[in-house]
């Protein structure tokens, strides 16, 4: 009976998580990932919960970069995403190659009760900052964070690859494939590595999420783990849109202001 208490009191406190918006997943999704050179399609920020997700509307203020990369340099859109609120983000794909998109957030704000933090912490596999919760005693202490999204989506443009698909744009954290995924295959495996202030994040969990691209079909997950070097082998199963995502989070340089900092780290494509 006890059993059945604690995960109850888990799950609801993990609902009140997700209330808050802040455990929900944030990615870029492109109309298509696969286009023809010269065409317009738009591209919408979506949070959301299994890669199944909502406009990241009326969060102009929230947005810091967007920009897209291309083997022959960038161009900034962050002023077309803010225009627009990052609802109605179009983007012309004038050459063909992988193309990158990234978006920056700003930091904003949560603070939640010792319960409800340390669920979403289990949740997203934060062991650092759980892990010292439980040496100082902190557990039922309330947090205050600040939090950032780092988001990336590779669009492939016409039949021509290109090694665009391994830049590191500097983000605070970012994954980065080591194969082009327009190169790879279902039953192929992705080999990405991860970086946190642009050194290797070794030893940290990271999940996958697979979508078919049918509405009413299931999403499939998987959790991995980064190795010394920061890299982890990831296995691409089937066809359809993938998404790689993970939370790094660190006690905050401001202690006044918050106590710990976190970045939410995405890259979605097409398989």
């Amino acid at each position: 009976m006890m059993r059945k208490t604690s995960r109850m009191g888990l799950c609801l406190a993990f609902l009140a998580i997700l209330q808050t918006g802040l455990a929900h997943e944030f990615w870029l999704m492109p109309a298509r990932f696969r286009v023809k050179v010269g065409k317009k399609i738009n591209v919408k920020l979506l949070v959301g919960e299994d890669f199944q997700g909502e406009n990241w509307g009326s969060k102009k203020e929230r947005t810091q970069q967007v920009t897209h990369w291309t083997s022959q340099g960038q161009t900034d859109l962050t002023a077309q995403a803010t225009e627009s609120d990052s609802n109605n983000l179009v983007v012309h794909f004038k050459s063909p190659g992988t193309h990158l998109l990234t978006m920056r957030s700003k930091n904003s704000f949560i603070e939640l009760e010792g319960d409800k933090f340390n669920a979403y912490l289990e949740e997203d596999g934060i062991e650092n900052i759980l892990a010292q919760r439980k040496q100082d005693q902190q557990l039922t202490k309330k947090a205050r964070e600040l939090y950032q999204r780092c988001a990336k989506t590779l669009v492939q443009v016409g039949a021509q690859t290109d090694d665009n698909f391994k830049r590191n744009t500097g983000m605070p954290l970012e994954i980065v494939p080591l194969a082009n995924p327009y190169q790879c295959k279902a039953g192929d495996s992705l080999r990405v590595q991860v970086f946190f202030q642009g050194r290797p994040l070794a030893h940290h969990a990271l999940r996958t999420w697979h979508r078919t691209g049918q509405p009413e079909a299931p999403t499939q997950k998987g959790q991995w783990r980064t190795n010394a070097e920061g890299q982890a082998t990831l296995p691409l199963t089937a066809k359809g849109w993938w998404m790689v995502s993970l939370v790094r989070m660190v006690p905050s340089p401001n202690p006044q202001q918050a106590d710990y900092q976190s970045y939410w780290a995405s890259l979605t494509f097409e398989l």
